[in-house]
């Protein structure tokens, strides 16, 4: 998925900010990571799905970085 593709999802996450809006994220055909605001801030809180790892950012652009990087397909080396 494509860096722009994701800031605007964490965009729209961010500005309804009120309601319980999560957005969830998939590699390789499974859910990876979810996304949500934490309630009135524009704070996105991250979580790791297969670790349980949760990570916050104050940062639309940053969050959209780690993600896309974290989508990116694993390769094997043989």
């Amino acid at each position: 998925m494509k860096y722009e593709h994701i800031k605007e999802l964490l965009q729209t996450v961010s500005f309804y900010n009120t309601v319980n809006i999560t957005q969830t994220f998939s590699k390789e055909n499974q859910d990876y990571i979810t996304v949500k605001s934490v309630k009135n801030t524009s704070i996105l809180q991250m979580t790791f799905i297969q670790t349980g790892q949760i990570v916050f950012y104050k940062s639309i652009d940053q969050a959209s970085k780690v993600i896309e990087h974290s989508l990116r397909p694993t390769t094997t080396i043989l």
